[in-house]
């Protein structure tokens, strides 16, 4: 979930406007804006410098208040500016923590720690705001709860709602709770209520009440329709996470969708909602436009914010890369994210998950590449395959790495408990596609007994479905066949449809375990499921096919079929699927056969000038790996590099995402 933060300004001031009549316990804090109001006593330069910042004249004020700090070097204002800019405009937040830090000491030093109506105090409320705001963004949210409590107790109205995002992120549920519901009952102030419900809705989803959770976001989303204010994208967005959390995908996509023409937000991007969201789907041309719309999006957020989640769009781009089989522009992308975390002051959730689900990814597309090395071993000459097979060696003992990673981030009893509790806060960012690989790296043992633990305590209408698919495929690493194929099987009669990819991944499994159960018939059926659902399942697995090669053409065809027996994708023998090859000097293919005797797929090629049998055959083979164990998806190296900003003409806050040299 995303905080949300009130930003129209004219509301703002009409509402500070209206405060001034209250009776107050103490002082009315009003945001400097005009000079003649008291408690704003600056020289005309404070003044101007000032009001360009609030203007989003960061380079203006920064001039300006660099030239008041030369003559005047205990100018708390111009340091207010400086931080101000640094915070807001350059993003960044320890200088900016500096200068504001700066200015309240030589403020506090000539005025003291609580300024009378004599005073600049309105200077000193400004101060004590955007010192909690910029502790808030570094994540240090006790001191912004003191800051928050030193406002509260010098000036009014007071920041009653705001304690709860900061409260919640220590895990002070029930403080975080009361602070918000007495965010709502001030009437008076729309901006404290939306930023209550706001909370809530995060709160009961950091809290593991998911169903309350639900209710929590759908009501500031209702609130905020009938209120006549138009509704937020980080509102959207909360919502589709929880619609998702309850697995009801469909409903997720048409309100991430509704966010993509909704108010822009400063959290949360919907066009990588719907990029995670169709990715999962198996749906990868509507991924890949979503991918490449959310730079775009992001350029038009203000500084500050840009980065904000600048590792979930990677790991948006690094789980869609790997399951159109593209492992070497995924791996750049998941090396760059395990270096490079994202702050997480504004988003709910642990964030050792972020870093896990990329290890997770990083790991996969390490093997992915191995696979692929041995996918072209097998169509080289034996003299070319030991140099392709040690480096496949080496990405396997890479991608053992990135397991180690995971393993340490899981010693932690309470993430490794929820983290096969597909969209709860638990395991927020955790496709469900991808939980399967944590049997690969903790164990079947381990991942039966947190199973058991998981599913005794998860009471969501349909969650079984999935513990029952992780299950099957524990039961198949355990060689309990039987277990995995029933396991298996009630998993895809419970499965939402849209869940393609875990389908596919439970197919895949469900063959697998028939096939060495001596259930042939019913293996070849779940193997032609699996094709169907998502092909590059049986790489990302690391699986064999059977098949029953059929060779006709002469020597061409039957040098195809020898290449093809050494596939680490065949398990060549008298059962499973039907592989035809058909060759001669010219021409040649090698096509799977379905059991109503339709090609699955098939791998052409046509000789060239100066082939000779060896070289067509092994041309044959290369196209039958790449077009038989990867997703039918027409994407360029135009389109990957798209991902991340690079085809906008403005500087985009993806720019660090690859850091290509020229």
């Amino acid at each position: 979930m995303r905080e949300a933060r009130a930003a129209v300004a004219l509301a703002s001031a009409l509402c500070a406007l209206a405060l001034l009549a209250l009776p107050a316990r103490a002082q009315v804090a009003l945001d400097p804006g005009e000079g003649s109001t008291a408690g704003f006593e600056a020289s005309d330069a404070e003044h101007e410098a000032w009001l360009f910042a609030e203007a989003g004249r960061h380079v203006r004020a920064r001039e300006m208040a660099d030239a008041i700090l030369k003559k005047h070097p205990d100018s708390f204002v111009a340091n207010l500016v400086i931080g101000y800019v640094n915070h807001y405009s350059e993003a960044d937040f320890p200088r900016a923590l500096y200068h504001l830090e700066t200015a309240l000491v030589l403020f506090e030093k000539r005025y003291g720690s609580t300024p009378g109506p004599d005073a600049p105090w309105r200077w000193h409320s400004t101060l004590l705001k955007e010192l909690g705001n910029v502790h808030g963004t570094l994540e240090h949210y006790g001191t912004r709860l003191a800051f928050i409590a030193r406002y509260n107790a010098l000036y009014d109205p007071d920041m009653v709602a705001d304690r709860a995002w900061p409260l919640m992120k220590l895990g002070r549920y029930n403080e975080a709770r009361d602070a918000a519901t007495h965010g709502l009952a001030i009437v008076d102030r729309p901006s404290q209520r939306a930023m209550a419900l706001n909370a809530l809705c995060a709160i009961e989803f950091e809290a593991g009440n998911d169903g309350a959770s639900y209710d929590a976001c759908r009501r500031a989303l209702d609130d905020a329709r009938n209120s006549g204010s138009e509704v937020s994208a980080v509102d959207l967005t909360n919502f589709a996470e929880s619609s998702r959390s309850l697995f009801k995908l469909d409903e997720a996509e048409r309100v991430a969708l509704e966010a993509t023409e909704a108010e822009l937000s400063w959290y949360g991007n919907p066009w990588m909602e719907l990029a995670e969201l169709y990715t999962r789907e198996g749906r990868f041309a509507e991924a890949l436009t979503a991918l490449k719309k959310i730079p775009q999006y992001r350029a038009l957020r203000p500084p500050h914010v840009r980065d904000a989640d600048r590792n979930e769009t990677r790991r948006a781009i690094a789980s869609f890369l790997l399951v159109v089989s593209r492992p070497d522009e995924a791996i750049e992308v998941t090396e760059r994210a395990l270096v490079l975390p994202d702050r997480r002051s504004h988003n709910s959730r642990d964030s050792a998950q972020d870093e896990l689900v990329i290890a997770l990814l990083d790991r996969r597309a390490k093997r992915l590449a191995a696979e692929e090395l041995l996918e072209d071993a097998a169509a080289e000459p034996f003299y070319k395959r030991p140099l392709l097979w040690v480096q496949a060696e080496y990405q396997r003992l890479r991608a053992y790495s990135s397991g180690a990673v995971v393993t340490r981030l899981l010693r932690n009893d309470s993430r490794l408990a929820g983290i096969f509790r597909i969209g709860t806060a638990a395991s927020a960012v955790m496709q469900p596609w991808l939980a399967g690989e944590l049997v690969h790296v903790l164990g079947a043992g381990v991942v039966d007994e947190t199973l058991a633990q998981a599913r005794a305590r998860d009471k969501r209408p349909g969650a079984s479905a999935y513990y029952d698919a992780f299950g099957a495929e524990s039961a198949l690493e355990r060689c309990d066949d039987a277990r995995a194929v029933s396991l298996a099987t009630r998993a895809l009669a419970a499965l939402p449809p849209g869940e393609q990819l875990l389908r596919a991944r439970t197919l895949a499994v469900s063959a697998d375990a028939a096939l060495h159960d001596g259930r042939t018939p019913f293996a070849v059926q779940r193997y032609e499921e699996a094709f169907q659902a998502d092909p590059g399942v049986f790489r990302r697995l690391e699986l064999r096919v059977p098949v029953r090669i059929e060779a006709r053409g002469g020597e061409v065809a039957e040098r195809v079929a020898s290449l093809l027996a050494s596939s680490p994708r065949l398990d060549v023998g008298d059962v499973g699927l039907a592989l035809r090859v058909e060759a001669d000097r010219a021409t040649g293919s090698a096509c799977l056969v379905a059991r109503d005797q339709s090609a699955i797929g098939c791998g052409r090629a046509s000789a060239q000038a100066t082939d000779d049998a060896a070289a067509l055959a092994a041309r044959i083979v290369r196209d039958f790996h790449a077009k038989l164990f990867a997703p039918r998806v027409d994407m360029t190296q135009t389109d990957i590099n798209s991902l991340d900003g690079t085809n906008l003409v403005k500087d985009d806050a993806l720019q660090t995402l690859f850091d290509r040299s020229p």
